[in-house]
């Protein structure tokens, strides 16, 4: 069983993994947004004007948040 130094920086890789793919995709991922609460929630999602630069937004935080962590735990 890996150490929690060792989950936690393979977390902290998905981590930015997810930060990535809202930097390239964020028109996707709102898309899959809205499906999701069409189906799962049953309530209309739109998305405001500036959806996109706000998710591209998240996933640089996101990754920057995950590179800390990787330090972190590196040490």
């Amino acid at each position: 069983m890996p150490s929690v130094r060792t989950r936690v920086r393979r977390l902290s890789l998905l981590g930015a993994l997810a930060g990535v793919v809202h930097l390239l995709v964020p028109t996707r991922l709102l898309a899959t947004a809205r499906w999701g609460y069409d189906r799962v929630l049953a309530v209309e999602f739109a998305p405001r004007p500036n959806a996109t630069r706000r998710v591209r937004l998240i996933g640089l935080l996101m990754i920057v948040g995950s590179a800390l962590v990787y330090r972190i735990a590196g040490r």
